[in-house]
């Protein structure tokens, strides 16, 4: 019976955890009374953070994603070209260098502030495959859907926005969501130009109650909790959406 797996899986976990925790315990002195109760502020301040830095660019790399993979498929050669370099280029430089050079180089020509340095850094590294994503969704559409909007005279405009991509991001929605939920692991990496987002508010707590197993923990615990409400919410659109 599929209860009796899911169960003995749950037992085996709880065995492997417990038993993970125990043999710590015997070498590390654990304070749950302090971590995280009498930091709940910071670590609430520092996941709003993280989510406003998550959104906004969730946002932003979905646009440059969406034009970008219309321009890897599309018929102009140059746009091809184009979008190509920049994938190549930003799935092959680390996302930790991304946000250095934007805060550092750029950031410091034009004066961003911290968050919106993170904002961009972040969209354009997670766009670059956000684009192949999209570009994979289109070329997913059996061809005589094309075939069919050139017949009936649409413009590339219509043929895309009313016909291709609706089709596309259905097809893309898993991949979308992965890419979304590493997103907001990646925002982590904000807290090296000192944005107090989670991670951040997390090595202040370990500093200052002297418990970095209990805070570093804490911290995974947050970040689980957004990716996991997000991964549930897109099986509820994949469902809603999905072909008959």
């Amino acid at each position: 019976m599929r209860w009796v797996g899911k169960l003995s899986t749950a037992i085996i976990l709880i065995a492997a955890f417990g038993g993970m925790y125990y043999l710590i315990s015997l070498q590390y002195p654990f304070h749950w009374n302090i971590v995280p109760f009498d930091y709940i502020k910071l670590y609430l301040m520092g996941m709003l953070i993280t989510l406003e830095i998550s959104i906004f660019s969730i946002l932003l790399s979905f646009v440059i994603g969406v034009l970008g993979g219309i321009a890897r498929v599309s018929k102009n050669e140059t746009l091809r070209d184009l979008a190509g370099v920049y994938v190549t280029i930003f799935r092959n430089i680390p996302l930790l260098v991304i946000i250095l050079l934007v805060y550092y180089g750029i950031g410091t020509i034009f004066d961003f502030p911290r968050f919106w340095a993170a904002v961009i850094a972040l969209s354009t590294f997670e766009g670059a495959y956000i684009v192949e994503i999209i570009r994979g969704g289109i070329q997913s559409i059996p061809k005589a859907q094309f075939e069919t909007a050139d017949a009936l005279g649409l413009s590339e405009g219509q043929k895309f926005f009313d016909i291709i991509l609706p089709q596309a991001f259905r097809n893309a929605l898993p991949s979308l969501t992965g890419q979304f939920i590493s997103l907001i692991k990646d925002s982590s990496l904000a807290s090296v130009i000192a944005i107090e987002e989670l991670t951040q508010r997390g090595n202040e707590v370990a500093t200052m109650a002297l418990a970095s197993f209990e805070s570093y923990i804490t911290v995974a615990l947050m970040y689980f909790t957004l990716t996991y409400v997000l991964s549930f919410a897109s099986k509820i659109i994949e469902r809603r959406f999905a072909i008959p």
